[in-house]
């Protein structure tokens, strides 16, 4: 008894000598406490937001993961939550809690140790602004210090708000906007008040106190701030009991990330064109709404999934299994649904839809074929599917394209030819039409490849990437009209102010009759062809299948009036898929099951040009 009682005399004869000393210190180095005026200018780093077709928050883009939001934005509940557990007596200090500190004191006093802590939100806010987390006298006093100037300057609101929006709450995530997104998959104004309770309970340690690694103690953290709410008198009885009850239902920890890696590389690529400083996606809190359909990429990774397990089935002997790459293009407006350049992100985020360049094979020569009907040949037109040698004058070589099994059929259509992908056929159109003709064509339709005046062009022997490839192929759907892909809608700040507005305008490219005629024999690759595979599919569709001498490259590329999705299948190495390892065989199935699920979400009507 005795001994507490010259505990306490102790105490009040210290603190009030201990604030006397203190302040003296301060004013002694008053020039080094900064100005807080600085905080009207103070810009935080801010998250960058990536939306989905429909709205849907993705992905973000930070340095700093944090999505500034004003108070009027967070429900009460959830400023109390902080307040119960950080500092009750908040409204009622003037920045420093003399009344804390004495209770901190004599409690750490008792126990021999620092077991309770007294610094207020304010000085929490004034050391995170200002100061490193260095424990020190002279700290501490700075801290104080700042905390007493904020106090005056601003309004308890704007100090809260200022908390709230720089805290650390772990995973990553500063303030409680960007928290509310990391655990809970929502905004903060509809978080309940256990979830804003789980989010005040990370102050103490948000990394040993995530609900991500250690379930159990953040549900103990989040339990014991719902108690000093009800004890603060901030929720009933009755929200206090009900909120125990509840579990810890927290989101898929990066639930879209996974999936969406090509996509996102591929969106801070194209983000250079639009803001002068790269930098600004990281730092300054955009809003970027994206063209990227969620589900169908969903449908998009199944397909692939299934694919390579049909491929694994024929080849039960494969150590690594090949590459996927699928890109899905709505015609009508050139957004880029889907774009997946790998079977797994993790593993190898290098997208093979816009940077590997491969040989086309047979799905370069709609270009030949559209290239003779804008000269005015008829899908009609005759031509001469038979054996063909030509020799090179230099090296006197005789090179001699073969049809796939060595079948020939004599005088065909150009229609026939195209749908049956004659290889010698081909070869005659093109000597027909002209190489530089054919080339010209490529570069119209925005392929961007290195050709060569040759006519194993007829064979698809230029290497091009499937983006490319897939663009060329909308502008057949759309009429001969080119748009540029395309994966940024829209892009605004924070505050809402629109840095850019998609406007894409299109080209001609050719005539509508001219690509009319072209989607019509390429109707025919499907109904009848090499794509036959794909004719019991109840829509109205064209396409062309690709692959190369070696069977190293599978395409298959095809498209309804709305919607277009490009497939290949092969290996990064110099290694071929296996014999037999066609477009048709490995690359349509996996274009069939895609389409098969995407189709439905939208319009079953023809071509019309």
């Amino acid at each position: 008894m005795y001994s507490r009682i010259i505990k306490l005399s102790i105490l009040f004869i210290l603190i009030p000598a201990i604030f006397g000393v203190g302040f003296g210190y301060a004013l002694v180095n008053y020039l080094e406490i900064p100005d807080v005026k600085q905080l009207e200018t103070y810009r935080p780093k801010s998250t960058t937001r990536l939306y989905a077709d429909d709205g849907t928050l993705f992905s973000e883009l930070f340095v700093e993961k944090r999505i500034p939001i004003p108070i009027t934005e967070m429900p009460k509940h959830l400023r109390l939550a902080f307040i119960a557990i950080e500092d009750v007596r908040f409204y009622k200090h003037f920045g420093v809690d003399v009344r804390g500190i004495a209770r901190a004191t004599y409690k750490n006093i008792l126990h021999r140790g620092i077991t309770e802590g007294a610094s207020t939100i304010t000085q929490q806010l004034a050391r995170n602004l200002y100061l490193t987390q260095q424990k020190s006298f002279k700290r501490k006093i700075e801290e104080a210090v700042l905390a007493i100037q904020i106090e005056r300057s601003y309004s308890k609101d704007e100090i809260l708000n200022m908390y709230l929006n720089l805290i650390y709450l772990g995973e990553g995530a500063h303030g409680v906007e960007a928290a509310a997104y990391t655990y809970f998959h929502k905004k903060a104004k509809d978080l309940t008040i256990p979830e804003s309770a789980t989010l005040a309970a990370l102050t103490k340690s948000p990394s040993r106190l995530s609900p991500f690694k250690n379930h159990t103690k953040a549900l103990e953290r989040r339990n014991i701030v719902l108690k000093k709410m009800h004890q603060a008198d901030f929720i009933s009885r009755k929200d206090y009991s009900q909120a125990l009850k509840e579990s810890l239902n927290l989101a898929p920890f990066r639930a879209y990330e996974k999936k969406t890696g090509y996509f996102i590389e591929y969106v801070k690529q194209i983000f250079e064109e639009y803001v002068p400083d790269v930098q600004e996606l990281y730092t300054t809190g955009l809003n970027i709404r994206t063209t990227i359909n969620l589900k169908m990429t969903e449908f998009a990774y199944e397909a692939i999934e299934k694919g390579i397990q049909q491929y694994k089935e024929r080849h039960p002997k494969v150590g690594e299994p090949p590459e996927v790459a699928l890109v899905a293009i709505e015609i009508k407006t050139g957004d880029i649904k889907v774009i997946i350049g790998g079977r797994n992100f993790s593993a190898s985020p290098y997208n093979r839809a816009v940077q590997a360049k491969r040989q086309p094979g047979s799905s370069f020569k709609p270009i030949i074929y559209l290239t003779a009907l804008e000269q005015g040949l008829t899908p009609d037109y005759m031509l001469r599917d038979a054996p063909i040698s030509f020799t090179n004058p230099w090296t006197k070589q005789i090179w001699q394209p073969k049809n796939y099994r060595n079948e020939y059929h004599g005088n065909v259509t150009m229609r026939k030819a195209l749908e049956l992908s004659l290889n010698t056929a081909t070869v005659r159109l093109l000597e027909k039409t002209g190489l530089e003709n054919v080339i010209d064509m490529a570069k119209r339709l925005h392929i961007n490849s290195n050709f060569e005046s040759n006519l194993s062009l007829a064979l698809g022997t230029t290497e091009t990437a499937p983006l490319d490839l897939a663009c060329a192929y909308a502008t057949f759907a759309r009429g001969g009209v080119y748009l540029p892909p395309v994966v940024i809608k829209n892009i605004t700040t924070i505050e809402g102010e629109e840095k850019y507005n998609d406007e894409t305008q299109g080209e001609i490219v050719v005539a509508p009759e001219v690509a009319a005629s072209l989607v019509d024999i390429m109707k025919g690759v499907i109904k009848k062809g090499t794509a036959h595979g794909a004719a019991k599919m109840p829509y109205f569709l064209a396409g062309k299948t690709g692959t190369t001498d070696d069977f190293r490259d599978a395409w298959f590329i095809g498209f309804s009036p709305e919607l277009l999705c490009a497939v290949w299948i092969g290996y990064d190495k110099k290694i071929n898929l296996g014999g037999k390892e066609s477009g048709s065989t490995a690359a349509l199935p996996v274009w069939i099951d895609f389409m098969s699920k995407a189709l439905p979400l939208y319009p079953n009507e023809d071509f019309v040009f």
